[in-house]
C-alpha cells in the first residue's frame, strides 16, 4: 500500500521519464564504441605526430632562413595547437612521461567511451575537429612550399598530412554517430 501511495504523487509524464532514464542506463545502444575508442587512439597519435613535425620543421626553417618568418610562426602555432589537442584527448595526462605514470600507478591509455561523461565525449569529438583544421593549416603550408618533403615511400609529405585531415574528420563523424546512439535504447531482435 505504501508503494502505491508514493507513486500517486508522480504524474504519468514523470513516471515515463524515470522509466526512460532507467532503461537508457541499462539498455543503451553500445554499437560502435570499441571502434570509436581505437580510432581515437590512432587519431591522437597522428595528431601528436603532425604537431611535432610542424614544430620541428618550423625550428629547422628558422635556423636555415636565419630568422622567424610568417610560415615559421604558422607552423609553430599550429603545432602547439595540435599538442594542446592531443593533451585534451588524453585529459592532459601526457604532461607526465609514460614511465612516471606507470611508476605512480596512473592510467596510461585514455578513458574508454563508457567511462566518459557526455561532456567529455563531445569535447573529444570537437577536439578532433579542431585538430583536423590545424592539420589542414599545416598541410597548406607544406603544399605551398616549393621544396616538398618526400617520405621514405616516395609520397610527398603534404599528402600524408591531408590523409590525417581526412582521417580526423572520419573519426569526428564516427564519434558524432556513436554519441547519438548512446542516447538511444538498443533494438533487440524479436523485440522486448
Amino acid at each position: 500500500m505504501g508503494v502505491a501511495s508514493a507513486n500517486t504523487d508522480m504524474d504519468e509524464d514523470e513516471l515515463e521519464l524515470q522509466a526512460h532514464r532507467d532503461s537508457l542506463g541499462r539498455f543503451e545502444d553500445q554499437s560502435g564504441r570499441d571502434g570509436a575508442d581505437g580510432s581515437l587512439i590512432l587519431a591522437d597519435a597522428l595528431t601528436y605526430a603532425a604537431g611535432a613535425t610542424a614544430f620541428i620543421t618550423a625550428v629547422l626553417d628558422a635556423m636555415d632562413d636565419g630568422g622567424f618568418t610568417m610560415r615559421t610562426g604558422i607552423l609553430i602555432g599550429a603545432g602547439f595547437g595540435l599538442w594542446i589537442c592531443s593533451q585534451s584527448l588524453n585529459n592532459f595526462r601526457r604532461l607526465l612521461p609514460v614511465w612516471l605514470r606507470v611508476v605512480l600507478g596512473m592510467r596510461v591509455l585514455p578513458e574508454t567511451f563508457e567511462e566518459q561523461s557526455m561532456f567529455a565525449r563531445k569535447r573529444r569529438m570537437w577536439t578532433i575537429v579542431i585538430a583536423a583544421v590545424l592539420t589542414a593549416i599545416i598541410a597548406i603550408q607544406f603544399t605551398a612550399d616549393d621544396s616538398s618533403i618526400i617520405t621514405r615511400s616516395g609520397i610527398p609529405f603534404h599528402y600524408v598530412l591531408w590523409g590525417i585531415v581526412a582521417m580526423d574528420i572520419i573519426v569526428a563523424l564516427q564519434w558524432y554517430r556513436v554519441i547519438g546512439r548512446s542516447n538511444q535504447i538498443a533494438e533487440r531482435p524479436g523485440g522486448w
